[in-house]
């Protein structure tokens, strides 16, 4: 370690003023002097400082290759990671979309079938109500065939009542006595006309319960035969 030595004015024989430059705080250079007690203590003092300042670190730390190397892999995995993240996150939005869509078809498929079953059922009872008018106007005895079946298919009584159409009122009671000997045990049979049935129908009562013979009822049955195929199928 240097030591310094302060001198009076009176004591400076003997020793050499060397001059040096700096730079003051303005950027201006000035001159200054100082004493040393011989040459070889000024150049020692001068090449030691000119070895500090060369000595001192940079300001700016340099970063090791090892160090960096280190912080790219972690930034790259980081973004790895949050890549994946983003894109399962995308992945399962997706299927909770399909998901939803595959539903949606689904019912709207059911929706399609029940929709078509129904406008089929219809066509084919429209038809058949046009076919059965159509039979009912070129065949007037046809009332006499669907009030046999009537009466065969109703429970076994001693009387009925029977209900047609008032066009058809006067041919069913010019054949009751047909019915009453076809029927054993039958003892009496009552025709009323009524305008609510359909011409070619009929609605057989007695006290034991009726049987629909109309046409919208056998319409009704066709209806529900169908539609209990259909749901088979």
């Amino acid at each position: 370690m240097l030591s310094s030595k302060i001198y009076r004015s009176s004591d400076t024989q003997g020793l050499k003023r060397i001059s040096f430059r700096e730079f003051g705080d303005d950027g201006q250079i000035v001159e200054d002097g100082l004493l040393f007690e011989d040459e070889s203590f000024s150049e020692e003092a001068v090449s030691t400082s000119q070895q500090n300042q060369t000595e001192q670190p940079s300001a700016q730390q340099t970063v090791a290759p090892a160090d960096l190397g280190k912080q790219i892999e972690e930034a790259y995995l980081q973004g790895k990671e949050e890549g994946q993240q983003e894109i399962r996150l995308q992945f399962d939005s997706s299927l909770e979309m399909l998901a939803q869509g595959v539903e949606e078809v689904g019912r709207l498929r059911a929706t399609l079938l029940q929709n078509s079953t129904q406008d089929m059922l219809r066509l084919v009872l429209s038809i058949a109500r046009q076919v059965i008018h159509s039979e009912v106007s070129l065949n007037r005895e046809l009332i006499l065939t669907t009030i046999d079946k009537a009466l065969r298919a109703a429970v076994r009584s001693d009387h009925y009542h029977i209900k047609v159409h008032p066009e058809d009122l006067a041919l069913v009671t010019k054949n009751k006595p047909l019915f009453i000997t076809s029927i054993n045990g039958l003892e009496g049979i009552s025709v009323e006309g009524d305008p609510q049935i359909a011409r070619g129908g009929c609605l057989v009562e007695s006290d034991l319960g009726a049987v629909d013979a109309t046409i919208e009822g056998q319409l009704e049955e066709i209806r529900r035969t169908l539609l209990s195929t259909v749901e088979q199928g």
